[in-house]
C-alpha cells in the first residue's frame, strides 16, 4: 500500500514541476467563463419572466379560457423560478471555482512555489 502512495507522490510531483498546474488553473478559468458565459445568458432569457398576466380572450370563446390563461401563467411563473434557479447555481459555479484557483494559488505560493 505504501509502495502504491509513494508512486502516486512521486508521478505527482514530476507532473507538478512540469508544470502541470499551469493547465489545471486554464482549466479552471475555462470552467468559470462557461459558467459566467452561460449564467449571463440565462439573465438575457430570464429578462422576459414572466410574461405580464396571460388574457384569457387569446383563447376564443373556450369554456374555461381563464383557467387555461391561469395554466399558462402557472408555466411561466415556473420557467422564471427554474432560470433564476439554474442563474444562481452558475454564479455559485463560477464562484466556486475561482476560490479553488485562489487556494491553489495561495498553496503554491506559502510552499515556496512561484504564483
Amino acid at each position: 500500500m505504501d509502495t502504491a502512495r509513494t508512486k502516486i507522490a512521486t508521478r505527482t510531483a514530476r507532473w507538478l514541476s512540469m508544470g502541470g498546474l499551469g493547465l489545471h488553473f486554464q482549466a479552471l478559468e475555462e470552467c468559470g467563463s462557461a459558467a459566467r458565459r452561460v449564467a449571463k445568458e440565462i439573465s438575457d432569457l430570464v429578462a422576459g419572466y414572466p410574461a405580464t398576466a396571460t388574457d384569457s380572450t387569446i383563447f376564443g370563446r373556450l369554456a374555461d379560457s381563464s383557467g387555461l390563461a391561469g395554466a399558462v401563467d402557472s408555466v411561466e411563473n415556473e420557467v422564471d423560478a427554474e432560470l433564476g434557479s439554474a442563474r444562481g447555481k452558475l454564479e455559485g459555479v463560477e464562484r466556486a471555482l475561482d476560490k479553488v484557483r485562489q487556494n491553489v494559488r495561495t498553496a503554491e505560493v506559502a510552499g515556496g512555489a512561484d504564483a
